[in-house]
């Protein structure tokens, strides 16, 4: 069954609010406006989008007709971060006119609040709810760029060449389906990071992806039923455990083939709640291929995306993948892995495992 975890968290000042917007979009935001739709006290949903791409005419009306068709009935709150206090305050008096009960409204100069009413202040960004934040499991970047290097991909070397050629000739032939969904199958269950129950939120053990591994995987990804099978693998329980995964077989992985494996891990980031991670992972396939095919299986993450659709609603959209998928991926799921040996802890003092479980910044938490 697939948790739901929301943890509620009181706010009943602009400098709390202030403090607890990076959390909900996983890093402080630069130049940017942030939209958090609420029902009953409830963040539903919270996005960001760069300052210059909704000052012209009509954008930041598009981007709150795309969240409020899904939200209807929610209440707003917008936030511009910029040093522009006139640009700034002129998108957000537009957030507001827009929407039909209006919303509320703050700017963000650096380390410092304001609200239209002049309230002013200064963001504690270790303060109460930072702590509590911190406590459920969310977590905040610096910057988006820190984000990012979690999508970087490993540098060109002749020792990855190796890698990828002998990967190349060690896999099946693409005619294979049956050897290639069981290797694949196999692959993910051996490299998956693996949690253990604890008090609160989980605590997750992990051991590092080999090298090997993460070439082979990177390889296969780019095989329709591969990719197919590993994205069915992925749930509400389980995804930030592939988001890790892909992560770091993208960080394993030369640039020219980070597509699919880029593709797997923003839906993992999706599903898992982690919009912004599925937004960065999108940014990087799109980088690479500014004008991807129509038939690109990144148009499925780009639609999620720009409708707003909920990560709640993974269960009944992978049912009908599933139902419409070759039945070797069905009975591939349905099988047991093999898995040649389990993952040992890191032990203190060694360097931390090269693909960490994060817990997203939650679209439901509640405050």
């Amino acid at each position: 069954m697939a948790h739901d975890v929301r943890p509620t968290l009181r706010i009943s000042t602009p400098g709390e609010a202030a403090e607890l917007i990076p959390y909900l979009v996983g890093f402080t935001p630069e130049e940017s406006l942030v939209i958090s739709a609420l029902q009953h006290g409830r963040v539903e949903v919270t996005a960001r989008v760069d300052l210059d791409a909704v000052r012209g005419a009509g954008e930041v009306e598009g981007l709150l007709d795309r969240i409020w068709d899904r939200f209807p009935d929610a209440d707003g709150f917008a936030v511009a971060y910029t040093a522009d206090h006139h640009a700034g305050w002129d998108v957000l008096a537009r957030c507001d006119a827009w929407l039909p009960t209006g919303c509320q409204t703050m700017l963000i100069d650096d380390n410092t609040w304001h609200t239209p009413d002049g309230q002013t202040g200064t963001i504690d960004p270790y303060g109460n709810i930072a702590a509590q934040a911190t406590f459920h499991g969310l977590q905040r970047l610096d910057h988006r760029s820190d984000l990012e290097g979690r999508f970087a991909s490993a540098p060109d070397s002749d020792e990855l060449d190796h890698q990828l050629g002998q990967a190349l000739a060690d896999l099946p032939a693409p005619s294979e389906r049956a050897q290639i969904l069981t290797l694949t199958r196999d692959l993910i269950a051996r490299n998956l990071p693996r949690r253990q129950p604890s008090t609160g939120e989980p605590e997750v053990q992990t051991a590092r992806l080999n090298p090997n591994d993460a070439i082979r995987l990177a390889v296969l990804a780019q095989h329709p039923a591969a990719r197919d099978l590993a994205l069915l693998s992925i749930d509400r329980d389980n995804a930030p455990e592939h988001l890790a995964l892909w992560q770091a077989v993208v960080r394993s992985s030369p640039a020219y083939g980070a597509d699919m494996p880029l593709y797997l891990a923003g839906m993992a980031a999706w599903v898992s709640g982690d919009g912004a991670s599925a937004t960065v992972a999108l940014d990087r396939i799109q980088r690479a291929d500014p004008q991807p095919q129509s038939r690109h299986p990144s148009v499925l993450l780009e639609g999620l995306i720009d409708r707003v659709v909920p990560p709640g609603s993974w269960s009944s959209l992978r049912d009908a993948l599933l139902a419409d998928a070759d039945p070797a991926i069905s009975n591939a799921l349905e099988a047991p892995a093999r898995r040649r040996w389990a993952p040992i802890a890191t032990p203190l003092g060694e360097p931390q495992p090269d693909h960490e479980v994060r817990r997203p910044p939650s679209p439901g938490i509640a405050i």
